[in-house]
């Protein structure tokens, strides 16, 4: 049988742990339960919500692997009164095991914003804030084959996305053909539009742009398109499903791999 602990060690060395961004805020690695618990299914999610920890109890999941962090802000107490106490001992109750993989996966090579990127069709890609390393890092920048309407380009991200939401924030007939790219929450300060400019970008693809910072890109006179946290970083899940049963295979761990159906868009 295998152990918790040997089927984490396909997602440790796919993304390292410590190539998380912990010194801001990151919680990354097995949040919950026990390395030498037995796993014979995998369940990979965006979320680990109550929906999903009811799969993984329907499939008879032991590992439920979510790219956001299961336990983000401290826990005082655990209790059924509240939300994350019921999820916690429903979790505990039925044996499943959360690990959670985040920014380490967006960060690391072939990773999540290496995938957008390539969604993207961006050529010469480089790391926008290499802190890792050369290949590794926060974000990535790249040019598109050629000069693009960034309206045009909006709507390219929407289709590769599959995101009917996708917002844009540029001067009138503005093009673009530079373009950096952070999965996720990208959209929360002014300081990730002043590492694109420094790159060369003149647009910025990411979620949860802030008022202030639309209104500082809209200053500048530089292209924003924000699509839905979700929907850049969900489009991965599948690649990564699919990374796991390779490796899972290649190394006769005996795992059935399973991408979540339960794991939704919140706004939908």
């Amino acid at each position: 049988m295998t152990s918790v602990k040997q089927a984490l060690q396909i997602l440790k060395s796919l993304a390292p742990e410590e190539h998380a961004f912990k010194a801001e805020y990151d919680n990354v690695g097995l949040l919950f339960g026990d390395d030498n618990a037995n796993v014979s299914r995998v369940l990979v999610c965006l979320d680990a919500t109550d929906a999903v920890i009811d799969e993984a109890i329907a499939l008879k999941v032991e590992l439920i692997v979510s790219h956001h962090p299961f336990i983000f802000a401290p826990i005082k107490r655990i209790n059924a009164a509240d939300l994350m106490g019921r999820k916690i001992l429903k979790a505990a109750k039925h044996g499943i095991n959360i690990y959670s993989s985040h920014t380490n996966l967006d960060f690391v090579a072939g990773g999540i914003n290496d995938y957008m990127a390539s969604l993207l069709a961006l050529r010469g890609v480089s790391v926008l804030d290499p802190y890792i390393d050369e290949r590794q890092g926060l974000g990535r920048v790249g040019d598109l084959a050629s000069k693009v309407d960034a309206v045009e380009f909006k709507n390219h991200v929407a289709t590769m996305l599959k995101d009917s939401r996708v917002r844009i924030i540029a001067s009138d007939k503005a093009t673009v053909k530079r373009i950096a790219v952070i999965n996720g929450a990208g959209g929360g300060d002014t300081k990730y539009i002043d590492m694109a400019i420094a790159a060369g970008a003149d647009c910025l693809v990411s979620a949860d742009v802030k008022h202030h910072v639309a209104v500082y890109a809209k200053e500048l006179g530089f292209t924003l398109i924000e699509p839905e946290h979700y929907t850049t970083e969900h489009v991965y899940l599948n690649r990564l499903t699919q990374i796991l049963k390779i490796e899972a295979k290649s190394q006769d761990l005996g795992l059935e791999v399973i991408q979540s159906k339960s794991d939704v868009n919140p706004r939908n």
